[in-house]
């Protein structure tokens, strides 16, 4: 089958060669350019490629309507290469006369007698070939090294043009050894180092991330003396094109290769963002990054900020085993604000909808969230997108389409569904129908930040603003109102009584913090309770002054911790710190039982924690202070680090 598609390719370009070659260059190229917008439609892999490396260079300052513009003309600057590759027969000394400027020739006849050679360094850039042909339609026949292709007809017809106009093509045998022994010959080598070079190549920054690139050509001119000449085509209109030749370069041997490569990097940069249409975008060129850009969508509720970083830390933790940095590992967390509640189940409604065609397209994130927010989020470029909440999940997956990234949302986005996403983390309280992916990922509580190492590190900035005077410690986190649950005054009183009898009676110190829920009533009711209390070491009012370590450390340093049962989050963070956990309950707004209730018995079936009314909390803190049982945190995090692997890390 491959041979007979060669057959029929090879036979094609040879016919097309000889229509063009009777038919104006002009004319070949408009037709160029009406052809191309065939194959951006049946080409959408590489479209795909295409628009998501334009997006990760651009997304600063073009939108997604621009973007997808400025593929289109990707296509066409290639269709228009192809033809006049096509085309080659008709090109000579007159037509380089016509259409072709040159600047900077000086360059070149200041060294072209350099008896150990010259290495023209180019890219896949406007007309790439027509550099070398220039050069040898001059007098200066060029090496080209040239790598073979699998379809051979088609490489070998493609190669007779190539050397019909005095280019020297080297497809076999291309060594080391032959290289230098061209460039100590005086001759001159043209080679392209713009595609991404794998894991033997320098890491260097390339519009903004680091890029592998092939270090090859500055060793071989550092090896042999040669002088680097960077080549670079742009095409101004139509068959006009400008032939820029830069500054040549002596690289001394046993040099860094370094500079020279973010010089060559940064070179190029320039003159794709002077004709940004004109690059190979087709290619991947940041493959072999090794960093990888996570955005991380906040829907406003710290405790779904918080699982979402969870993630972030099992990802970081993952790439370590990889001998990544955590550095390598960028994120960056963007608010998600809708216009309203009607744009936001909107949204989610259309998320059900989405697809690959919705790159480039944008139009219902644009319509549904609120400006700032959606020109925030559009700005970044994102390798991973990590949310958590089903209003997040549709923005997720939108935005996951647009930079052709990898997904990962916590908790069940019901909207657009389990299966839009590359990993759902679900803890167990959240029911699902039906069967369940492998990439949907079951957790015992919610995922969160709490570890042994950050609980030490909030514990030793704890202990510079408080002095622990007891040998035991009861730590407490008021959490608040929420749909399911309300704190009571009453409930407040009653937690107040309760914590400092059991201090009293267990001569414990105090540690209290309340949340952004706490209702401002029960703040003022804490405030005035232990105002005068001597056993209280530390009093967070999160709504006055807000301490972001207050609850890691809190956990990190108490023997005993009492929590509100509203938060999902809340109590995971507790159970996860491993220490004795008292959840209290609240006020409930309804009589069924809520999907959370069901998470606090099975947690509490399994020894995690204790659930008490509020005029119990007493009694079962001084048992805990008296028979204290260090539990085992769960393993939350352990299924969801060996899944890291679909987030194409």
């Amino acid at each position: 089958m491959r041979s007979l598609l060669d057959l029929v390719c090879a036979g094609l370009v040879r016919g097309l060669n000889l229509i063009f070659h009777l038919l104006p260059i002009e004319f070949t190229l408009w037709l160029a350019r009406r052809c191309s917008i065939i194959v951006y439609f049946l080409n959408r892999p590489r479209r795909i490629v295409a628009y998501t490396n334009l997006r990760a260079a651009f997304c600063a300052g073009k939108s997604p309507d621009e973007l997808r513009k400025l593929t289109k003309r990707v296509y066409q600057g290639l269709a228009q290469v192809f033809l006049e590759i096509v085309s080659l027969t008709k090109v000579n000394k007159k037509y380089v006369e016509k259409y072709v400027e040159i600047v900077g020739a000086e360059n070149f006849y200041k060294i072209k007698d350099h008896p150990n050679g010259i290495i023209f360094l180019t890219a896949h850039f406007g007309n790439w070939e027509l550099s070398g042909v220039v050069s040898a339609l001059m007098g200066f026949p060029l090496i080209v090294l040239a790598r073979e292709q699998n379809m051979k007809r088609l490489d070998n017809l493609l190669n007779r043009l190539r050397r019909s106009k005095g280019l020297v093509v080297v497809t076999k045998g291309i060594t080391i050894k032959y290289i230098v022994k061209a460039l100590h010959s005086g001759k001159i080598i043209g080679m392209l180092g713009d595609q991404n070079a794998g894991k033997t190549g320098q890491q260097v920054e390339f519009f903004g991330r680091p890029a592998a690139t092939a270090p090859g050509t500055v060793r071989i001119a550092a090896k042999t003396g040669a002088y680097v000449l960077p080549v670079f085509t742009a095409r101004l209109r139509g068959p006009y094109h400008r032939l820029m030749v830069g500054e040549p370069i002596s690289i001394k041997k046993n040099e860094d290769t370094v500079p020279y490569l973010e010089k060559y990097n940064k070179l190029l940069e320039k003159y794709i963002t002077m004709y940004p249409d004109q690059w190979l975008w087709l290619h991947k060129r940041w493959k072999a990054s090794t960093v990888k850009k996570v955005v991380v969508l906040s829907d406003g509720k710290a405790g779904h900020l918080n699982q979402s970083l969870a993630l972030c830390d099992e990802l970081k933790r993952y790439r370590r085993k990889a001998n990544y940095r955590d550095e390598d590992t960028k994120v960056d967390v963007v608010d998600v604000k809708f216009k309203n509640k009607l744009t936001k189940a909107l949204l989610q409604i259309l998320s059900v909808f989405s697809g690959r065609r919705c790159q480039g397209c944008m139009r219902c994130l644009r319509f549904c969230m609120r400006k700032d927010s959606y020109d925030d989020l559009m700005k970044r470029y994102a390798d991973v997108v990590i949310s958590c909440g089903s209003a997040a999940a549709a923005v997720n997956r939108f935005f996951s389409m647009e930079n052709n990234a990898k997904s990962a949302a916590v908790m069940r986005p019901a909207m657009p569904g389990l299966n839009k996403f590359d990993m759902v983390v679900l803890p167990c309280h959240d029911r699902i129908t039906g069967r369940a992916g492998r990439h949907v990922i079951r957790t015992e509580i919610v995922p969160n930040l709490i570890n042994e190492e950050r609980m030490k590190t909030a514990s030793d900035e704890i202990s510079k603003i408080t002095r622990l005077k007891s040998s035991r410690t009861i730590g407490v986190l008021l959490g608040g109102n929420n749909s399911d649950f309300v704190l009571t005054s009453a409930i407040t009183k009653k937690l107040l009584k309760e914590i400092l009898r059991a201090s009293e009676s267990s001569d414990a110190d105090l540690l209290f913090t309340t949340s952004r829920r706490t209702p401002a009533e029960a703040a003022e009711l804490i405030k005035t309770g232990l105002s005068s209390c001597r056993r209280c070491r530390l009093l967070v009012v999160a709504n006055e002054k807000n301490v972001p370590y207050a609850a890691s450390g809190i956990l990190g340093l108490s023997d005993t911790v009492v929590i509100s049962c509203e938060s999902a989050s809340m109590v995971s963070e507790a159970v996860q710190s491993g220490k004795t956990v008292i959840v209290f309950r609240l006020k409930k707004k309804r009589k069924n039982k809520s999907k959370f209730e069901k998470m606090l018995r099975d947690l509490e079936k399994k020894g995690y924690i204790t659930v008490v009314e509020p005029d119990k909390i007493s009694n079962a803190i001084c048992e805990n202070l008296r028979n204290p049982k260090r539990r085992t945190a769960p393993r939350a995090m352990h299924d969801v680090y060996m899944n890291m692997w679909r987030l194409g890390v």
